[in-house]
């Protein structure tokens, strides 16, 4: 065969597998591929992207829910050691006018003893 009658052959062959493209694709397998897998990297990362950004709404909005309840708590804690202290004061206001003996005449307020 002549070189010329290959080189026909060749270009029929190529002319009939899609002609310009297919050689566009021999030619740029490997970028086309390196194409495909940034594509992929890109949507995983957005998936991942996205998560993270959910994860850290929900761990916010858990902070905020700790940061009130602990608030709410320490105000109730405030208030009963306030109300321990009026306790406190109040015994030992009592504890003045409580007599030690018993039957005593001069207790203030009597008891009936």
């Amino acid at each position: 065969m002549e070189t010329v009658s290959v080189i026909e052959i060749v270009a029929t062959i190529v002319g009939t597998m899609g002609g310009w493209e297919a050689i566009k694709y021999l030619l740029n397998r490997k970028t086309n591929k390196r194409k495909e897998e940034a594509e992929a990297d890109g949507v995983e990362f957005g998936v991942l992207r996205d998560s993270m950004e959910f994860l850290q709404n929900q761990l916010k909005e858990k902070e905020e829910r700790f940061v009130n309840q602990t608030d709410r708590l320490r105000k109730l804690q405030d208030d009963y050691f306030e109300l321990m202290k009026e306790k406190q004061s109040i015994e030992l206001e009592l504890q003045r006018f409580r007599c030690v003996r018993p039957k005593c005449a001069q207790r203030e307020p009597q008891n009936g003893y």
